[in-house]
């Protein structure tokens, strides 16, 4: 028997793909809305519908016609949408992180070149986006590194000529691989009702890109300092709040928030844990049952990225191939797109990755 309100999910990669399939298998009605033919999860009622947004630009839709979709359908978004772009972008992130005592790398927004040269701390910069993946899409990378403040000056130009805002930030040394991130859902009620915290043990592009493997991992630092952030500002519905671990000072710095699922969603999507379904049912109006934080060390594993990934690293003899195979042996580990029961998808996803290799 079906749940009685349907399900709208807006976007069909990763992290909407592990949502349409949990929330089917648990019995609630899904349609999936796909703006790109390459969405992989695109293969083949009654009640007020409940839209998930997947990626940012499914969220940057929401934003822009705000009134219009919250007044089809419920989101599991803040009421205020001043809410979502207080952590959305990075420039205004970095005000609520200091008020609400969080460190932050360095980070400014210069206005003009000579402001981007007298930075109050040092080189090697990151230049990066304001807010969205349309950087990503422009540039084929999420940051700019610059070693210097004259390359600094370049690539800040190259960003504002093609329409982005920016901010510079520090480099935080040696963290690569200490990345973590919390994945909270923040009921109606204002209580975190689930939660996983966890880190990426391989990305891609390398060193500064998305997950390739992300295995939880409990640290409570990163689930108090995100839930802190979190509930400073009345947040409610899906969140990702990402920390980058300093060991110059032993703490963890806040680098970014995505109001959205992220990629790796599906680790807490499964058998082990099903943060989809508590967020439906909340948001269908069920009473919510006490908070809940995931800990079980399942590794979320994307074979396609990883092997790409991990050929580079072994080359570059920063990865043994022991090392490589580590996470494929976890007893318990959730592919990206693989899945027996709905097979469909990870033969689609073939046809994304040539799009984005073309």
């Amino acid at each position: 028997m079906s749940e009685s309100r349907p399900a709208v999910v807006y976007g069909l990669l990763w992290a909407g793909l592990s949502l349409a399939r949990a929330l089917g298998r648990a019995g609630v009605r899904v349609t999936g809305i796909a703006s790109d033919p390459n969405d992989f999860g695109d293969a083949a009622g009654a009640g007020r519908p409940i839209l998930f947004p997947e990626r940012d630009e499914n969220v940057h839709f929401v934003v822009r016609r705000w009134d219009e979709v919250r007044e089809l359908a419920d989101m599991p978004l803040p009421e205020d949408v001043e809410t979502v772009l207080s952590l959305r972008r990075k420039d205004r992130l970095r005000v609520e992180a200091e008020r609400v005592g969080l460190s932050i790398p360095a980070t400014a927004s210069p206005k003009d070149e000579t402001e981007l040269r007298n930075l109050g701390f040092p080189p090697p910069y990151l230049i990066k986006a304001v807010t969205g993946q349309e950087f990503a899409y422009a540039f084929g990378h999420k940051v700019f590194v610059a070693d210097d403040a004259d390359s600094a000056a370049t690539f800040w130009r190259q960003a504002g000529e093609r329409g982005f805002e920016t901010v510079v930030q520090e480099l935080i040394p040696n963290a690569y691989e200490r990345i973590y991130s919390l994945f909270s859902y923040i009921g109606r009620d204002g209580r975190p009702l689930a939660n996983v915290v966890g880190r990426k043990v391989r990305q891609g592009p390398l060193r500064f890109g998305t997950s390739a493997i992300f295995l939880v991992q409990p640290e409570p630092r990163v689930l108090e300092l995100g839930l802190r952030l979190l509930e400073s500002v009345g947040y409610r519905g899906f969140a990702q709040v990402e920390f980058a671990y300093d060991e110059r000072d032993d703490e963890f710095k806040l680098l970014e928030v995505n109001t959205r699922p992220p990629m790796w969603a599906g680790v807490a999507m499964s058998r082990y844990f099903d943060i989809a379904r508590i967020a439906y049912d909340d948001l269908s109006g069920r009473p919510p049952q006490a908070p809940q934080t995931f800990t079980d060390e399942v590794a979320w594993v994307y074979f396609a990225k990883d092997a790409w990934v991990g050929v580079q690293m072994m080359r570059a003899r920063e990865l043994s191939p022991r090392a490589f195979v580590a996470p494929y042996l976890r007893r318990r580990k959730v592919a990206s797109t693989l899945a027996v029961d709905d097979p469909l998808p990870a033969v689609a996803s073939l046809r994304y990755l040539r799009s984005k290799l073309a």
